[in-house]
């Protein structure tokens, strides 16, 4: 039953009908026979009458009234309603972010495929670059590891902003982050061949170009000193070892000391053996942490053949330089073995195992032919190897590409140096 300002009364319960309506009427009656008096509905309680089922939960039905005002089922309403806004608002964000995310993977997509075209188109038309000049093709190749420079960057930066914006669709951002990590190793697989591609068209031109006698005759070049270029050997030492002889071909670049060519670390000791020449230090061969200063000279731009050898007898050692002894002593880390289970670095210099280099330390130049052995050498054996007399492989390290890992944009392409 409800009463309203104009005095007329609703009813939704039929049995109390005439009842309530009779009251209603003599309390109508009787309010307006009084003189200078006005009734007030506004000041009186408004009555509602509601059917009950006869199996409803009374719960769901509450008999009081709130003194708050609202009862406990309208705020319960509300709280829902708030949810579900919550809910809207948050499908509404992560599908603005999933047609975001389509969108960048489209692009991206784009780019790759336009890089592997190029790819293609240059691998399948060596030939016909060669027979047609190389002037117009040089330039285009020249602009395409910047090119593709670019569109790297443009991929790293924008994985970044999918990894700062992952809280908002962590599943989808982490496929997402997969992929793109993909396409950008796809990438710089691709800039490395075009790199190599480039470089040897610039070092033998046509109708000058020598074929290399093995496929494993190749050189790698750090352009730059920074932290993050490097070669790993993908093997390691399996036993200790009591001797060793390492050579390599080696060309210095620009800039004061050579910087760090070859580190071997191991479990407790970044140092276990390192060649390196730092800032305006002369070489040196560091065993175990302990060194020795190398009377090398190897600062003019040129290849030289370079060999160190040493063995834990006494800590006897000796320095060769294209194939001439050029010092040699004792006391290096006598008695101390080599140990194994180390990670093999070329170009940098470890601080720790297999890591945290440090830009200063960094080679910068070419290196090609490195072998390590698990003896020493013969005098006759490394002369033969530096006028290319002979050609012996490392029993620990054999010079082979599928024994390298290239990182950070580290070079690679054909080189003899006895051809």
């Amino acid at each position: 039953l409800l009463a309203d300002r104009e005095g007329r009364i609703w009813l939704s319960c039929p049995k109390l009908l005439f009842t309530l309506f009779s009251s209603t009427l003599i309390f109508l009656g009787a309010s307006n026979a009084l003189p200078g008096t006005e009734y007030d509905y506004g000041a009186h309680p408004k009555f509602v009458c509601t059917p009950i089922p006869a199996d409803a939960d009374p719960s769901c039905f509450p008999v009081g009234g709130n003194p708050g005002g609202a009862g406990p089922g309208v705020n319960a309403n509300e709280e829902a309603k708030t949810t579900i806004l919550h809910l809207r608002e948050s499908l509404v964000r992560q599908k603005e972010t999933i047609l975001d995310q389509r969108e960048t993977i489209r692009e991206l997509t784009a780019k790759l495929t336009l890089c592997e075209g190029f790819g293609r188109g240059m691998g399948g038309h060596d030939d016909h670059h060669d027979n047609h000049g190389g002037d117009k093709h040089g330039a285009e190749m020249a602009s395409s590891p910047e090119q593709m420079g670019r569109m790297l960057q443009a991929l790293k930066e924008r994985l970044e902003n999918l990894q700062q914006s992952r809280n908002t669709s962590s599943s989808y951002s982490n496929s997402l982050k997969d992929l793109l990590q993909r396409k950008i190793h796809a990438l710089e697989q691709q800039m490395n061949l075009h790199s190599n591609i480039l470089l040897t068209r610039i070092l033998f031109p046509k109708g000058s170009r020598k074929k290399p006698k093995s496929p494993d005759a190749f050189q790698i070049g750090f352009p730059m000193r920074t932290n993050y270029m490097y070669g790993r050997i993908k093997r390691t030492l399996l036993h200790e070892i009591f001797a060793l002889t390492l050579c390599l071909w080696l060309k210095g670049g620009a800039g004061p000391g050579l910087g760090t060519p070859f580190s071997y670390s191991v479990p407790g000791q970044a140092n276990e053996l390192v060649l390196i020449e730092w800032g305006n230090n002369p070489m040196e061969l560091l065993v175990n942490d302990k060194a020795v200063t190398l009377p090398l000279s190897l600062s003019d731009g040129k290849w030289h053949h370079l060999c160190v050898s040493w063995s834990t007898r006494d800590g006897l050692w000796e320095a060769y330089q294209d194939g001439v002894k050029r010092g040699s002593g004792e006391n290096l880390s006598a008695w101390h073995p080599i140990k194994p289970g180390g990670v093999f670095i070329l170009g940098q210099e470890q601080d720790t195992l297999g890591g945290r280099f440090d830009a200063t330390q960094a080679f910068v130049g070419e290196i090609s032919d490195l072998q390590l052995w698990s003896h020493m050498l013969t005098s006759h054996e490394i002369y033969n190897l530096a006028t290319c007399g002979s050609h012996m492989t490392g029993d620990i390290i054999a010079w082979t590409e599928s024994a390298v890992e290239l990182h950070g944009g580290v070079t690679k392409y054909p080189f003899d140096p006895c051809h």
